[in-house]
């Protein structure tokens, strides 16, 4: 079989197939849930109270993220998953009560909620998937997750611009029932086997508190002896310029600037995912001497398609650029997994998974708040090249200094006792 192709056995594991239909699930529901309250906020406010409430929303998740990254090192990642779906439910449910009342504060509380009990899920499933298939079938099974980040992108797209047409409420309700859908899912995956030993015998409050804050600096030092994830993580800043505002500037894009409304929004996000679903497919075949010089390359198509958005004359070409831009994305979505953990003993996943999403949550949350303030002297469209142009440098950076001298050790990796790697 081809390197990169789909790999019918990955799916013949149960555990790893519901998985992967619980993470269809929880995609779908977040862009119909992000592109909703985008919508629902615009029409009662403007662009710049769109991005106070999602920061708002997100500042509590990023504090979260590395306490959530340790636990699933060291707790059940079954058990901890399943609890932060559980309360993603209810902080939806009170997202829809919060817009049917009209309440923009209430709105941006439940979403804070909800963003936090989402913190949980990134590294707990990560190790969930990792301990319930064989290690030959990891870059295959983040490929195979990746691609969601595509087609749940048209689904969440094609729900929220629809349904909001109707009432904003009920696509909120119908985005709890996707996680109740996804929750259903997990409930019937197998329990992996513990990476971490779990202590043996009873210890005092202060010496779990202490343990506990080794654990959380051991996960942040780990990054610096293993210089590929370290490389990546740092990589993902430059996403965390767009990222951050991504909904928010895209809505605020279409919306005020091209005179598009809630079918135009969701054309935009259908083509987005489209062009990333494609994009995972010619990414999987790619051979593995191609992944970093690929994967560099195509941070710097990123950002010159995000400039590119904003400059284009009409929604067509605007259209056209986001395509670009989004092909370019699917790339890095679909490697992004494998490489930053390739060379991470299993130990340390969950850690340096919540380190690189913190990273970028970081940047995206600073440059959410920063085109909050920045729109009262700068316009939407000049902040989106500038963002653009500056992603793209980061990634000519990333490959001059750490792309090409990790190209060795990243073929070699597979090949590595994990003890041989960390030494």
């Amino acid at each position: 079989m081809r390197q990169g192709t789909p790999d019918p056995s990955l799916f013949r594991n149960l555990d790893a197939r519901r998985l992967w239909y619980a993470s269809a699930c929880m995609s779908a529901a977040m862009w119909m849930l992000h592109i909703t309250v985008a919508l629902h906020v615009l029409s009662v406010a403007d662009t710049a109270a769109l991005a106070a409430v999602q920061l708002t929303g997100a500042i509590p998740a990023l504090l979260l993220m590395p306490i959530a990254g340790l636990a699933a090192d060291k707790f059940p990642v079954r058990s901890l998953a399943l609890s932060g779906v559980s309360v993603q439910i209810l902080a939806v449910v009170g997202l829809a009560i919060s817009a049917a009342q009209g309440s923009l504060t209430a709105l941006a509380l439940c979403f804070a909620l909800q963003g936090t009990a989402m913190a949980l899920w990134p590294p707990s499933r990560q190790q969930w998937l990792y301990g319930v298939i064989d290690g030959d079938l990891r870059q295959k099974a983040n490929a195979a997750i990746g691609s969601l980040n595509g087609a749940m992108t048209i689904v969440g797209a094609v729900g929220a611009g629809v349904v909001s047409i109707w009432s904003p409420v009920i696509a909120i309700v119908a985005v709890a029932c996707l996680l109740a859908l996804g929750l259903l899912q997990l409930l019937r995956v197998s329990a992996p086997e513990p990476v971490a030993e779990r202590p043996t015998e009873p210890k005092r409050i202060g010496a779990h508190l202490r343990g506990f804050a080794a654990d959380l600096r051991a996960g942040f030092g780990a990054t610096r002896r293993f210089p590929l994830a370290q490389s990546v993580i740092w990589i993902g800043i430059a996403w965390g310029f767009i990222g951050g505002g991504y909904t928010v500037m895209i809505n605020g894009h279409v919306i005020e600037d091209l005179n598009g409304g809630s079918i135009a929004v969701a054309v935009v996000f259908c083509c987005d995912g489209l062009a990333v679903l494609v994009a995972t497919v010619f990414a999987g075949r790619l051979p593995r001497s191609a992944h970093l010089p690929v994967w560099g390359l195509c941070y710097v198509v990123q950002g010159l398609g995000w400039a590119s958005f904003f400059l284009a004359p009409n929604l067509i070409a605007t259209i056209a650029c986001i395509v670009v831009m989004r092909f370019a994305s699917g790339f890095i979505i679909a490697l992004d997994t494998t490489i930053l953990l390739e060379t991470v003993p299993g130990e340390f996943r969950g850690r340096v998974t919540s380190v690189h999403l913190t990273t970028y949550n970081a940047m995206a949350r600073l440059s959410l708040a920063a085109l909050g303030s920045a729109l009262a002297a700068v316009s939407l469209v000049w902040l989106g090249v500038a963002a653009g142009l500056l992603s793209s440098a980061f990634g000519i950076v990333w490959w001059l200094l750490a792309g090409r001298r990790s190209r060795s050790t990243y073929m070699r990796a597979p090949t590595l006792d994990p003890e041989s790697v960390r030494a």
